[in-house]
């Protein structure tokens, strides 16, 4: 898109927006503001861009594709959660990464896992994008906002469900977020429309923070109940509480993402939910990642919390002596 026509778009958006944002809060006009002067600005390449996203053979591997996008293999079974591949989110938030996965590239994804209801998380042009030959799950409350997408089943969990199949078992779990899609639907069900998720198969079990701030009791349930190998939690976005803090109700902060990862008693953390999306904030997108490595320094974590560059696959569990799980199917 050239700069004339940028522009023209522009000075169209500006005055449209004036109007349907008045008496919004000052952080949707200061995500709105971001949004219009920085349009048609280049999106950056994802630091790495794995060819072949699905291994033929693994034991537990997880591949970051930037905000909360996160692929998790565990031997045969794919699992994707909270797939964001557009170019932007809602028309307003702007992407400042590319995806770090390619959904054309997925044969399949036995399990999409939605944590929520907001469009950066539940983004209906990124799950068209996934192959539909597995289920998409959905937190409680969700059921009414999700379109027929074409999977093979839609499942909305409640707060301590499973469903079990297989020999994979898929738990929805208590997190702290809040509700709501489009602002003015927040007070209809405020206590649903958003949870975390355990997932457990051949004896690996991964934990899922979604988006979350920090509950005293929820992630110490959640280790009591589970023996946790991997949790996967968020970290941003940029300016989310103080170095020292836990973050805020709805977001945690890097220490409280640590604290989030002891409280479940997990072995490894991969960080997630930063670097990759503009809240309207100038603020260095590399604060969190910055302050998640002196927290992991502070505690002597450096082979227990693995930070991923955006498209990054990790191979956390390697298959198992004498064993295969055979190529996906």
């Amino acid at each position: 898109m050239n700069h004339r026509t940028t522009n023209r778009l522009r000075l169209l958006i500006v005055p449209l927006l004036a109007i349907t944002m008045a008496g919004c809060s000052s952080w949707v006009q200061r995500i709105v503001t971001y949004s219009i002067e920085n349009f048609g600005e280049p999106i950056l390449p994802a630091d790495v861009r794995v060819i072949s996203p699905i291994l033929p053979y693994t034991g537990l591997a997880v591949l970051w594709g930037g905000h909360a996008t996160v692929m998790i293999q565990i031997e045969d079974k794919v699992f994707m959660t909270d797939p964001a591949f557009t170019k932007t989110v809602g028309m307003l938030l702007h992407r400042l990464v590319a995806p770090g996965i390619d959904p054309a590239a997925l044969a399949k994804v036995d399990y999409t896992l939605i944590s929520h209801l907001h469009f950066d998380h539940f983004s209906f042009g990124s799950l068209e994008m996934l192959p539909k030959n597995g289920k998409l799950l959905i937190p409680p409350g969700a059921a009414a906002y999700t379109p027929e997408f074409g999977f093979v089943e839609t499942i909305e969990l409640q707060t301590w469900e499973s469903i079990e199949e297989s020999g994979v078992r898929i738990t929805a779990v208590p997190v702290q977020h809040f509700s709501g899609r489009y602002g003015v639907d927040i007070p209809w069900h405020p206590e649903k429309g958003y949870t975390g998720w355990v997932i457990e198969y051949k004896g690996k079990t991964v934990f899922v923070a979604g988006d979350t701030g920090y509950h005293p009791e929820y992630f110490k349930e959640i280790g009591r109940r589970f023996s946790v190998d991997v949790a996967v939690v968020p970290i941003g976005p940029a300016g989310m509480g103080s170095a020292n803090s836990l973050g805020g109700r709805i977001h945690v902060s890097p220490r409280g993402a640590v604290q989030i990862f002891e409280d479940v008693g997990a072995k490894i953390m991969i960080p997630m939910h930063h670097r990759t999306l503009s809240y309207g904030s100038t603020a260095d997108p590399m604060i969190p990642q910055n302050l998640l490595q002196a927290v992991i320094d502070e505690k002597g974590y450096q082979d227990r919390i693995h930070i991923l560059a955006i498209g990054e696959r990790r191979v956390l569990m390697e298959e198992p002596s004498g064993q295969t799980s055979g190529t996906p199917q």
